[in-house]
Order: C-alpha cells, then structure tokens, then sequence
C-alpha cells in the first residue's frame, strides 16, 4: 500500500492508513463495490433543515471555489458529521461519474460503506486529510483523489466537512489547502453568526425585561444623551418614548437637586423619594440610580418606583405573615411542647426569646405567636439585626425619621410584633434604646428633645448563648433579662427526630395543594429521612422534600429518590459524624443501595462493583427488601 502525499501538518501517516486498512479488511473485500447507503425523502430533508446554516455558507463558499477552478474536472461536496454528503458542485461529468459509484446527495461515505477513504476518515478523525488511487482500500476508487477537512463550530465540536474530488493525475498542491481554507472560511461564518443571533436573542431578552417592568427604566450616558426608556417611564414622566430616544435628559425633564448631586459625584441613590418636573406636571416617585463607570465613559441607569404602588405594597404587607400554630403539626411531644409555650407567649405583651440553631423554624414560631395574639391585625415588622442593625430604631436623626423621609421599623411595628433576628448582633446603643422601649413603651432620640410613643411587643431571636455574651460583656445584662423573662429553647432536628415523620407528611401536604397532585413517600425513604443528620434543621429537610417533590416518578417518592450525601453520614451527640448505620447489616445494605444507585439497578454491575455473586446478591435484594427497578426508572429519567 502507497502512503500519501505529504502535506506540511496535514499530513496522515501511513499508520492512520494502515489502521483503517485493517479495519476495512475486517468488514468487506476489495473487489465488489456496494453502493453507500443513501438518505431520502423526510430524512434527507430533517437533515438538511438541522443543517440550514451550513449549507447557506458552504454552497455559497464551493460556487466561489468552482467558478475559480471550473476548467477543471473536479467535484466540492459539503457533508455533515456523520460523512452524508449534503450538496455538490463542480464538473458535470466528474458528478455523473461519482455519481455512478453513488456518491450523491444523501450518500453515506462511512468507512463501514466505502471503505479507506479521505471522506470518512476526515469526519472519523477531525483533521484535514488526503487519499489518493491504491490508498484507498475499495479497488474502484483506485482511480480517483479525495481531500476533505472538517469544519468546526464555537464550541469546538465538529458540524461538518468539506470535500475536493479529482480523477488521479489532476491533482494540484493547493487541492488540501483549499479545502482546508473554505473549511476555515465557513466555520468562522458560522462562528460570527452565532454570536451574532446569541447576542441578539440575549438583547431581545433584555428588552423584553425592561419593558415588562412595573418600575420606570431610563438610561443615558455621560453627556446626558437619553439612550433607552421603556413605556413605563414614559408613561410615568409623560414623554413620549420614541421621540425621547436620543435627546438631552435635562430637556425632556427637570431633575431633582438630590439627583444632579448624585450624578455629578457618580453616587448610587437607593429608594430615595423625590419629585421630577416633566410636561409642566410634578410627579413623585422613589428613584434608584446606578452609575456604571467604563472605560469609556460613564453611563447612568435610574429606576422609577411608583410612589403609590409602593405605598399600597408597604400597607397590605405590614400585617401578613402567613405561619400560624394551625399549619404546626402536632403528632409529637417536642412539637406539642413547642406548641403550648408558643400559644403562652402569645397570650402576654411580654417579650420573647426564641432561641435554636439556624433552620430550626424560629422566624416561622414568631409569626405563629404574632397570628395568635391580640396583635394579629397589626403590623408583623422582621429585621435581620446583622444586616440592619442601624436601621431598627432610626436613632440617626432628630426629627424622627431617618434619611430620606422613612420611619424607622420599631414606628412601623407601631400596634404590632417587631422580630429581632440574631438579636446578639444589635449595636449596644441600639439595645439601650430596646430596653427603654420595652419597659417604658417610649423611644427617644438621639437630641433627647423627643419621646415617640411604641405599643410594640418584641420576640428576638439568637443562634449564641446569651448568657456568656453577657459575661463576656458583649451583650447588655438589663436587656438579656428582660428577653430571657419568656425563653423558649428549639432543639434540632437531629434531637427530635419524632417531629420528622409529621414535617414531611404536612409538607407533601401543602404541596399538593400546590402542585394538583397526590405525593406519597414509602416507608424505608421515610426512615432514611429520621436517619439523616440534617444539621440544616427543618428548613433543610423541607427543601429536600421539596425538590424531591418535584423530581419524583408519578408523586412516587422511593428509597432511590433522595440524594446521595442522605446515606453517606449522620450527626452524633458531640459533633462526630459517623456511618449512617454502624450494624453490619446496615452498612452491607447502604453499601447495596449505593451500587444500585451507581449502576442504575442493573444486576450484573452491581454483583461486579460489590465483589459478590449474583445469586448471593439477589437473597440481599430479598433480605432488605430493595426493589432495583425503581432505581432503573430513575436513570431513565435522568437521561
């Protein structure tokens, strides 16, 4: 057998050629020749539509190439990545010719078909190629030459190719090159029209953002040119929002002076509360403004709040929060204790301290206590004192409010409940300012020329131990007795796990109302569940069920349903983490659970991944009761 031609870094090694000899020799003879098989009708076109843009380039790139080449007796095919020739161009009688060995639209040039060959081994291998006469394996393509090099697309895999052909003797050194440049040629097209229809599919996803907006959006740059103003903004400063495009801001609208400072310092502005002048009407409405610096300039995006819609989402949420004692499964003692100390704390204006580890439910205990007091139809005021600590008294002013006209949460929370989350972050000034409220019902301000009136019944809540913050003089004694008066301690999860079984089957519960549907969970999948360590408490089991919700076959929530860290661990008193099961059957089944898992249920890579026999693990599955079909369902559907 020739080698081929060499061609600089195209060049393929007799090595590549003698492997697909090898294998050709395996496959077929030499001396017949069987026509390749074709691809027609509906399938021909369903492939042609998913290569609509590769063939727009490719056709336009080989008509160019052949009115360069076109005295000579060749013929250009684009094929796709399983080597289907998709379209041709070129000599007429050179296509009648290899059209006679079946090389047609639709032909597939496999190397199972046709044997050694550029136009298979090209796709097969992802690198230009050349053969040429006795290379080729199959006798009737002795007398020809074929070079081929694939096309790739943005993400590097291969879309296609593109392919010369020429009777033996009418080579020419720029063939391979050629066909390698039009292969460049229409892959970087394809490259650019890609981005090209990325980017815009993201645009328009942006614009469709920006006008499905409630809030105003405007965006102008450095020089005050308005660039983009969606409907809202135009409605709510009455301009008109295409004529607006393109035109100074300042004149379209007169801005308010705590704007034009933020602008002239590049300041960012946050729910601040102004009035623009706009068409000889005042309108109000709390701004947003995001300077954006570039390199080239900067640039200005303002949101506008609607004063109103504000107002009316501020007052209708005041006093709604959704937990009540109702939604509280009481199947347990540690619930049911819970439960009682809760419904006390709600009879009394008395502070409370609610203490537990995070994700024990304290947020969703005040609620319950806010819901089941005389308070109810008041305001349920939360703050996180870790993230806003500063903002719960308003102590920053002396008129009463803080910056920017907004009353400080404790006024808010004026006739309702204030929830102190993490309440071991308070400032110390601020937790003075707590316990004058809480003894005296009065708040005073910084200038101490005010005293505002609180009706406001606090519960706190703390992941620390207070009591050594105390020592530690971190925390304020006088305001830790006050809270510690009423304290109701929630353990974890991982020491009340008879609260587990009535968590889940209350939160398929809600979900099925949600969803429609009827969820059922199977014993051995509820008992891995009390099993588990969860040391993200309830709210992470809740997630767990929930997303398990979602995922499960036909509301069918099995043992191969939950995730695989559930069977790996467990918490133990004293912060060790041990095997879920430290019994030697509990480990061999967990170890059962987890091949099934691995291999999708299937027996045989299961017996090989356990280092067991077949039959000793069939009396396994028996013995522990594991349906492996269950586990094959699940890796169907994760396909």
């Amino acid at each position: 057998m020739a080698t081929l031609h060499q061609t600089g870094d195209n060049a393929v090694s007799s090595t590549v050629l003698s492997a697909s000899w090898q294998r050709c020799s395996k496959m077929m003879q030499r001396e017949p020749w069987t026509m390749p098989h074709q691809a027609q009708g509906l399938t021909f076109d369903s492939i042609c539509r998913r290569k609509t843009a590769l063939l727009a380039l490719g056709q336009a790139a080989l008509e160019d190439a052949w009115e360069y080449m076109s005295p000579r007796g060749c013929g250009l095919f684009i094929l796709d990545e399983s080597a289907c020739i998709l379209s041709r161009c070129g000599d007429p009688l050179t296509l009648q010719q290899l059209g006679e060995l079946g090389f047609i639209n639709g032909a597939y040039c496999a190397e199972s078909l046709i044997g050694t060959c550029a136009l298979s081994l090209a796709s097969a291998l992802g690198q230009p190629i050349q053969t040429s006469g006795e290379q080729h394996f199959k006798r009737k393509l002795s007398g020809w030459s074929f070079f081929s090099t694939p096309i790739f697309d943005n993400h590097g895999r291969q879309s296609g190719s593109i392919a010369l052909c020429c009777p033996v003797g009418q080579e020419a050194a720029s063939d391979l090159p050629l066909t390698l440049a039009i292969a460049r040629e229409v892959g970087n097209s394809l490259l650019t029209d890609n981005l090209l229809t990325e980017s815009n599919r993201h645009l328009n996803q942006l614009y469709g953002l920006l006008e499905g907006m409630v809030d105003g959006v405007m965006a102008w740059n450095e020089q005050g040119t308005l660039q983009f103003l969606n409907a809202q903004a135009a409605r709510l400063l009455h301009l008109d929002a295409q004529s607006g495009q393109g035109k100074n801001i300042t004149d379209l609208v007169t801005l308010p002076v705590v704007l034009q400072r933020a602008i002239r310092q590049m300041r960012q502005l946050n729910h601040v509360e102004v009035t623009f002048e706009s068409q000889h009407q005042f309108v109000d409405a709390v701004i947003t403004l995001k300077p954006i610096i570039e390199a080239q300039g900067a640039s200005f995006i303002l949101l506008l709040h609607p004063v109103e819609q504000m107002r009316q989402l501020m007052t209708s949420q005041l006093g709604k929060v959704s937990h009540t004692f109702a939604q509280m499964p009481g199947d347990d003692p540690d619930t049911r204790r819970l439960l009682h100390f809760g419904r006390q704390a709600a009879r009394g204006r008395f502070p409370v301290l609610l203490c537990g580890e995070e994700g024990v439910g304290k947020e969703q205990l005040s609620q319950a206590i806010h819901n089941e007091s005389e308070r109810a139809e008041g305001p349920y005021i939360a703050v996180n004192c870790q993230l806003y600590a500063d903002t719960v008294l308003g102590q920053g002013d002396t008129d009463g409010t803080t910056e920017g006209g907004r009353l400080s949460r404790l006024e808010l929370a004026n006739g309702g409940t204030l929830f102190l989350e993490k309440i071991e972050y308070l400032e110390p000034e601020l937790q003075s300012a707590l316990l004058q409220v809480i003894k005296q019902g009065v708040l005073t301000r910084l200038d101490a020329r005010r005293l505002i009136p609180v009706d406001v019944k606090v519960i706190a809540s703390t992941t620390l131990d207070l009591a050594l913050l105390v020592e530690q003089n971190r925390f304020s004694r006088q305001l830790y007795y006050a809270l510690h008066a009423f304290e109701i301690t929630i353990p974890p999860l991982r020491m009340r796990r008879n609260s587990i079984p009535a968590l889940v089957r209350n939160t398929l519960a809600r979900l099925e109302k949600r969803f429609s549907t009827r969820l059922k969970i199977e014993d051995d999948a509820m008992a891995q569940l009390v099993d588990c360590a969860w040391p993200g408490n309830d709210f992470e089991l809740l997630s767990v069920i929930e997303n398990i919700a979602m995922s499960c076959d036909n509301g069918h929530i099995r043992l191969s349903d939950l995730p695989e860290h559930l069977f790996t661990e467990r918490f133990e008193e004293g912060g060790t983490r041990l095997p879920t099961q430290l019994t030697f059957a509990g480990i061999e089944k967990d170890a059962i659970i987890h091949a099934a898992k691995v291999t999708g249920g299937r027996v045989q890579e299961m017996s090989s991944v356990l280092n067991i026999g077949r039959t000793t693990l069939w009396r396994k599955l028996k013995q522990y009761n594991i349906d492996v079909s269950q586990f094959k369902r699940r890796r169907q559907d994760s396909r």
